[in-house]
């Protein structure tokens, strides 16, 4: 298999450690090897300790220090780097940061191929034989081989979602164009450790889904999110960083168990057409049957698809596993918004327990510098605006809630999916982290 990146080293300067792990996974996987920094002084240790770095992509602004400071020292140092941002942007923004001595900039939401093949191209490689990045945003679409080698696939995915489609003779789903298999960093020399680039698994106690489905947006990514706790197993397909499939052995989120739950058919009458047509998804059968119209069928998937995921948003125990890979054709296209999903499923599912500790009611709340999705991309609700138009920094939580007009439960639910989705922050950490207001 090849691996362009191969002994090239890449920094990443990255605070967001769910969108860290996303991105040292794409360049891990064509190669690289992945010096993970969180700050901005731990990204100036990284260059005194030899080797340095073939290029840099870091995370603007900084919590620590100004973000000049970092890519001048990395100037200095000849280490070309990349900047992101999701609270600079704009031409006038790209044009700062280009002139204060990065190599490129890169607007969130990004593609992450994009940017890999950038951070590829500043270390003096390339992806050969790949599409063109605005229209493939997958770390792990599998590269040419030069000596005309076929590529073996890696089928993780039609395997995973057997073990949660519906019936065991139901087609499987197209294997994936091969994705890029994990490969562990090159070992550093004792005298220089470097911090070891985050695996693409994880503990739901140290996280959340909705934190996770955050940063795939910004990464833009396409692959499968695969979570378990106990028995249960559900996974999420996404499509530049956006839902198009997902899938759960749990018997009453099952699509045919969804269409008989809704009296489109009878049990009896599903298996009936199952028996007759063995290998047909549910879905084509009921249209098949005239039972249910094409349009019907997408809207029951994509009430399938929220579902699911929402059932997840307050799991704190179990495991998830992100793969990054292209997701199999022939899906439906559910035009689903990843704001959409976050918003409204927290804002449904979030319990006011789990709010309560999740959402302190002395926190003062205010706007985010970095925020991970635009309010155009929202659509709030009247009572929702009208929250969001109080929280200026000067009322805490308790403060808002009594003034909203919205239920309590609702009120907390709308505040802690705006936090989760980085619109608000907290203004304790915006005074100490005032650096990030200034540009640079």
């Amino acid at each position: 298999m090849l691996r362009p990146l191969a002994g090239k080293r890449l920094l990443l300067v990255v605070e967001d450690t769910t969108l860290a792990e996303v991105l040292a996974e794409a360049a891990s996987r064509l190669g690289a090897e992945v010096d993970l920094q969180a700050t901005g002084r731990g990204a100036l240790s990284a260059l005194r300790l030899p080797p340095l770095a073939h290029a840099a992509i870091v995370d603007l602004p900084l919590a620590d220090i100004r973000g000049r400071e970092v890519i001048g020292a990395m100037r200095a140092a000849g280490v070309p780097v990349i900047g992101i941002s999701g609270a600079f942007r704009g031409p006038r923004a790209a044009g700062e940061v280009l002139r204060l001595g990065a190599a490129d900039f890169f607007e969130k939401p990004f593609s992450v191929l994009s940017l890999m093949a950038r951070a590829a191209r500043l270390m003096g490689s390339a992806l050969p034989g790949l599409p063109d990045p605005e229209d493939e945003v997958t770390g792990a679409t599998p590269l040419a081989p030069a000596s005309g080698r076929t590529i073996p696939s890696e089928p993780f995915l039609e395997m995973a979602l057997k073990e949660v489609e519906e019936p065991s003779h139901a087609p499987p789903i197209p294997s994936l164009a091969g994705p890029l298999p994990s490969a562990a960093p090159a070992p550093r020399s004792p005298a220089a450790p470097r911090a070891a680039p985050p695996g693409r698994q994880g503990d739901l106690a140290q996280t959340s889904m909705p934190r996770l489905l955050v940063a795939l947006h910004q990464a833009q990514a396409n692959g499968a999110l695969t979570l378990t706790r106990g028995a249960v197993k559900k996974i999420l397909l996404l499509e530049k960083g956006a839902p198009v499939y997902a899938a759960s052995n749990v018997a009453a989120e099952r699509f045919g168990a969804i269409c008989i739950r809704r009296g489109l058919v009878a049990a009896e009458a599903l298996e009936a057409l199952k028996a007759a047509s063995p290998g047909v998804r549910a879905g084509e059968l009921l249209v098949q049957a005239g039972l249910l119209s094409a349009n019907g069928r997408t809207d029951l998937v994509r009430a399938q698809v929220r579902a699911i995921t929402w059932s997840t948003f307050e799991w704190s125990e179990g495991r998830y596993d992100f793969q990054l890979a292209r997701v199999p054709s022939g899906l439906l296209q559910l035009g689903l918004s990843m704001a959409d999903l976050l918003l409204e499923g927290m804002v449904r599912a979030s319990t006011l327990p789990r709010l309560i500790i999740d959402l302190p009611a002395e926190f003062h709340l205010a706007p985010a510098v970095d925020p991970a999705f635009e309010l155009y991309a929202l659509g709030l609700r009247p009572g929702e605006a009208h929250l969001l138009s109080l929280c200026d920094g000067t009322k805490s939580v308790l403060d808002l809630v009594a003034l909203s007009r919205l239920p309590e439960r609702e009120s907390l639910a709308f505040l802690q999916a705006l936090r989760v989705m980085r619109v608000l922050d907290d203004v304790a950490r915006i005074l100490i982290d005032t650096e990030r207001i200034g540009f640079m």
